[in-house]
């Protein structure tokens, strides 16, 4: 009789009756925390979902702002480039105005709408040259009126439009007839939504020892035969975005003949 021994632990796999070596059973607990870390569960599946939207809204949202701001950048850029030609165009005829000692000859003004971007002011002056009126004007050689204002005005397809407009006739050769109220008017920018209008006062603050004074504008022109020394235009282009404020450009022309029509 042999002596019995305990089996190690570490012993192999057990033997059979018939010699043979059976299998080990499988470690179900293991495979089942393997099971387990390998999927996810809802809760983890809810919060990756959330984060993802919350990411995108994110990128949406900031790429919305870009874009906007890009869109107001470009619109501005378009607007000021707009009504830098049309204040040239205003400079210009202004410098080429013709005087004579004779009336209708003189520079007009109407103070309307008050200040800021609701301005809506009228000037009107004689003039000779293509500027406001264009090289093909039969007029544009010789002496003729412009009448600059805020309005509205209807295209030939009969939609209305509102900005800045001017109105041309010549003086001479005109019927007894002529209204100038039935001149047309002709759309100079759609981005405009406001002119103001002042003139160099003609008596002026004496200077003082510290310094010249500032200039005296006025808003009113009576002496309607006679000329200016300068004119401080500002145009009001309206915002690339609403509710923002209106982007003032201005700029002072001096007139020549001014001196002339004033007798000095």
């Amino acid at each position: 009789m042999s002596a019995w021994c305990p089996v190690s632990r570490f012993a192999g796999p057990a033997v059979g009756p018939s010699g043979g070596r059976t299998a080990r059973p499988p470690n179900r607990p293991a495979v089942h925390r393997l099971n387990r870390l390998a999927g996810l569960t809802l809760i983890e599946l809810l919060l990756a979902v959330g984060l993802l939207v919350i990411v995108t809204t994110v990128a949406f949202l900031s790429y919305d702002a870009a874009l906007r701001a890009w869109r107001a950048g470009q619109e501005l850029s378009n607007s000021l480039h707009q009504s830098d030609y049309v204040m040239d165009q205003l400079a210009m005829g202004l410098r080429s105005i013709c005087w004579r000692a004779a009336p209708g000859y003189g520079f007009q003004m109407k103070d309307e709408g008050g200040e800021g971007e609701t301005a809506c002011d009228t000037i009107s002056w004689v003039k000779q040259g293509p500027a406001l009126v264009g090289v093909d004007a039969p007029y544009a050689d010789m002496p003729h009126a412009v009448e600059v204002s805020i309005r509205d005005v209807e295209d030939a397809r009969g939609a209305v439009r509102h900005g800045l407009a001017v109105r041309a006739w010549r003086l001479d050769l005109q019927q007894k007839e002529f209204d100038t109220e039935k001149i047309p008017a002709i759309l100079l920018s759609t981005r405009v939504i406001g002119l103001n209008c002042r003139v160099l006062d003609p008596v002026q603050p004496l200077a003082t020892e510290t310094g010249k004074p500032d200039l005296k504008w006025a808003d009113e022109w009576i002496e309607t035969n006679k000329l200016p020394y300068a004119v401080e235009l500002t145009l009001y282009v309206k915002p690339p975005e609403e509710g923002k404020p209106a982007v003032a450009i201005k700029r002072i022309v001096q007139l020549p003949m001014a001196a002339q029509s004033q007798g000095k």
